[in-house]
């Protein structure tokens, strides 16, 4: 028997051709009764409904496992894709970087207390810490630096605990030579730079947090006040195990300088910062309301044009010249104590905030055998965080 359509031999029972798929004489004559249509029709609807429903099911069971999932292991089922983007980036930049914003800024938030504020620094940075592939050990430093210094976050994140270790060190060191500064600090944290090498770390006396586009006279606004870690250098072995002088230059930073003891060098800035707060009778600029507002931006203001760290220099270099029957300069005494001390602007003018710095650089580098001309300055600090000057 043929097919009518491509003359092709099929059996004689078939109801369509097997090559070009036109309906034999049997299936034409099976296809036009009636009652044989409708039962291929109701049989494919029932079975298209079981399919759709099963369909249902799976969906819905597939749901509530992936909700139980979170419920049980909450943002750990995320890691591997934070893992995943971590090594994306490594591959874009050339080295590790942060996975941690610190850039955040939250608005029209009702703010009424320093506890407000402190908690809402916290909240930031706890709701990203599940990116973090950090231990116990780790969480432990970090809450041992919160707790004991009265800092609101301390976020070092994917740092490995042998360097958090050193880099805790330093802080605990740092707060010891100088009790007077608990308080002022809202934030130490790992973070992106800029560029990769813009600092080691850095001091940021005012990063404007909470409510910084709203007025005042509506919201109270919350301040940071932190000290941020280059994630270029803190996060990448490779780099941390080269000497520092190999990278800055032999006589920039004080003797034996290490990457973590620069981080002394930017408390030195966030020392010389509470000491100018000391003058102003405020313990920290965290929470800025209607009443303290002026005082605050004056402060500030004050800050960044030099003129208390000059008068800080000056009087060190004063005490040094009575003291040993000397005659330097405000340059000679500066750069005395490290190249990076006697830092020039644009215009010619000594930083003297570098100055300072590097004075208690020096001084926890050192001690009481620090350089004559640190030594000095840290007098001159110590008064004024006493309130004696």
């Amino acid at each position: 028997m043929k097919c009518i359509q491509c003359e092709v031999e099929i059996e004689s029972d078939d109801n369509f051709c097997w090559n070009c798929g036109h309906w034999t004489a049997k299936g034409y004559s099976f296809l036009k009764d009636k009652n044989n249509v409708d039962k291929i029709i109701k049989g494919y609807v029932m079975k298209q409904d079981e399919r759709f429903n099963l369909l249902v099911v799976i969906t819905l069971l597939t749901f509530f496992l992936f909700f139980g999932f979170v419920m049980l292991r909450g943002e750990d089922m995320f890691k591997p894709f934070v893992f995943l983007k971590k090594q994306i980036d490594n591959y874009v930049y050339g080295y590790n970087t942060s996975i941690i914003n610190t850039n955040n800024i939250y608005n029209k938030k009702n703010i009424e207390t320093l506890d407000d504020a402190y908690e809402i620094i916290k909240k930031d940075f706890s709701s990203q810490s599940w990116k973090c592939f950090s231990s116990t050990e780790l969480s432990i430093l970090e809450y041992e630096l919160m707790d004991n210094y009265n800092i609101a976050s301390v976020t070092f994140c994917d740092i490995s605990y042998n360097e958090a270790t050193k880099i805790s060190n330093v802080i605990k060191r740092i707060y010891e030579l100088f009790p007077n500064i608990t308080g002022g600090l809202t934030n130490i944290t790992i973070t992106n730079a800029k560029t990769q090498s813009e600092y080691i770390a850095y001091f940021q006396p005012r990063y404007q947090f909470v409510n910084s586009n709203d007025d005042i006279a509506n919201f109270n606004k919350v301040n940071k006040t932190q000290i941020l870690l280059n994630s270029y250098y803190f996060l990448n072995e490779n780099i941390l195990s080269t000497n520092i002088n190999e990278v800055v230059g032999s006589g920039w930073y004080v003797d034996d300088a290490t990457w973590e003891s620069a981080i002394a060098h930017e408390f030195g800035h966030y020392i010389s910062f509470m000491t100018l707060l000391k003058e102003y009778g405020l313990s920290n600029i965290t929470l800025e309301t209607n009443l303290n507002s002026s005082v605050i931006n004056k402060v500030l203001k004050y800050f960044d044009s030099g003129s208390h760290s000059k008068n800080i220099v000056s009087n060190a270099l004063n005490n040094y010249n009575l003291k040993y029957n000397s005659n330097l300069t405000l340059e000679q005494f500066s750069l005395a104590i490290s190249n990076y001390s006697g830092t020039k602007d644009e215009h010619g003018n000594i930083i003297f905030e570098e100055t300072i710095a590097e004075g208690v650089h020096d001084y926890y580098l050192h001690g009481t055998n620090c350089k004559k001309e640190s030594y000095e300055i840290i007098q001159v600090i110590k008064n004024k965080l006493q309130g004696e000057i």
